[in-house]
């Protein structure tokens, strides 16, 4: 063999080697064949509804809003100018949000992480700042509040969508009592 003195066995192992290697790619890359085929038989999300309903208020008018609720709600201000549309219009937007789609999962993506997802997705797709996060440590759980430009408030679980009226919320368990709202 063209004057090849060294030990074949070295080669041949290298070769196996080789060939194995190969052999596991070969595997991966059809298993991401399989992977981007069957994200493309995905059905595309519906495009979001059009909001053309904004209302502007200023922070003061939430403020005044949340303390008239008198529970010693502890907001923190996250915008000097606020986009509100009405009830109407934001039950479309939760027809359409995904968030109670989403897996719960225990201490790495519980209530809290559904509560900002939602807010951001709002804020994000919609321009509309009117979602708060709340953390409420009496309840020992996060959801959200949504403000309407008439000044109606909404608790907004967004695990499961439930959209309760302010007078109708489980009071127990959406207490708000000494809560922290960011907003």
């Amino acid at each position: 063999m063209l004057g090849c003195k060294a030990d074949c066995s070295e080669c041949e192992a290298a070769l196996v080697k080789c060939q194995q290697s190969k052999g596991e790619l070969e595997l991966e890359l059809a298993d991401a064949k399989e992977t981007i085929r069957q994200l493309e038989l995905l059905t595309p999300r519906p495009t979001p509804p059009v909001i053309e309903y904004v209302v502007k208020r200023d922070s003061a008018w939430i403020q005044e809003k949340i303390d008239s609720l008198g529970l010693g709600i502890v907001r923190l201000p996250l915008d000097a100018t606020y986009r509100l549309t009405n009830k109407t219009n934001f039950r479309e937007i939760i027809a359409w949000d995904w968030t109670d789609r989403i897996d719960y999962i225990k201490e790495r993506y519980d209530c809290e992480q559904f509560a900002i997802q939602l807010k951001a997705i709002v804020d994000l797709y919609f321009h509309l700042n009117q979602v708060a996060i709340v953390i409420d440590y009496k309840s020992g759980h996060a959801y959200n509040l949504v403000i309407y430009d008439d000044g109606d408030i909404d608790v907004l679980e967004p695990q499961s969508d439930g959209l309760y009226f302010w007078e109708e919320r489980l009071k127990d368990f959406y207490s708000l009592q000494g809560a922290i709202a960011l907003i």
